[in-house]
């Protein structure tokens, strides 16, 4: 997700746009972050994938831009490693995909997106449910926030297990004069500074969670064509009053 048009126009995980690896971080122990949904894409030519999180039994957000025209979407659950047939991963088919009203591919405004699950994720050590946030005050600039995915590492190659990655929040107005003319830096995003050694998200990582102060406050969006060059801004959407509203709503009409 890397250069502004190549992210809205192709991405690990979708057709639309992709923010998709870890770069600059470590692997995670094991189901540390049992919340974590790995999205996968398939259709004849490739596989796609995306991250996301679980926040009902059956319903998981992840990125609006996420998605593959014709492919066969399945949501893995419990999963660590890519590499190996773990105990325990739960997988399912969708039965919704719900992106927000005001989604606009061209930009990625309001780039978030609900995923019903076909059947409910049984709850255990290696899957549970991360809450929305209820404290939903701005991120101080300086704040150093988290992030995980499976995807791209500095080899370019997606993980083959979860990858986490801190990463420094910095103000709209500094975020703005990266990005210029091409993006309007609202207060419905975070900006995050790619660090000294790289530190990112990237392709495939996208829809994954921002976890401030071990709050769920936003959701991988899209950067910067190449990742990880250092002094680069990376947006999330974050997660506000309004958007948590929708979310509500949304999963109100299908109980």
């Amino acid at each position: 997700m890397k250069s502004f048009l190549i992210l809205l126009l192709s991405a690990a995980c979708l057709t639309e746009g992709k923010r998709v690896k870890i770069i600059g971080g470590n692997e995670a122990a094991p189901h540390s972050r049992p919340y974590m949904a790995l999205i996968i894409f398939d259709t004849e030519l490739e596989e796609m994938i995306c991250g996301g999180s679980l926040i009902r039994p059956n319903w998981i957000l992840t990125a609006a831009h996420c998605q593959k025209w014709g492919s066969r979407i399945t949501v893995h659950l419990g999963v660590h490693s890519r590499e190996e047939n773990e105990k325990g991963i739960q997988r399912f088919r969708i039965s919704k995909s719900i992106p927000h009203p005001q989604y606009n591919s061209t930009n990625l405004k309001n780039d978030l997106r609900l995923i019903r699950l076909r059947g409910q994720a049984k709850l255990g050590k290696t899957i549970q449910l991360l809450q929305l946030p209820t404290i939903l005050e701005d991120i101080e600039p300086g704040t150093v926030c988290e992030t995980a995915g499976w995807g791209y590492t500095e080899e370019k190659t997606e993980a083959e297990a979860l990858r986490e990655v801190n990463i420094t929040i910095i103000n709209r107005e500094k975020c703005q004069k990266h990005w210029s003319h091409r993006v309007d830096i609202t207060k419905n995003v975070i900006c995050t500074n790619v660090g000294p050694k790289g530190q990112d998200t990237c392709t495939g990582d996208s829809g994954g969670p921002l976890l401030c102060k071990g709050i769920y406050t936003g959701i991988t969006s899209f950067g910067e064509n190449v990742c990880g060059r250092p002094n680069d801004a990376s947006i999330f959407t974050r997660l506000t009053k309004e958007y948590i509203a929708w979310i509500n709503s949304t999963i109100s009409k299908y109980v």
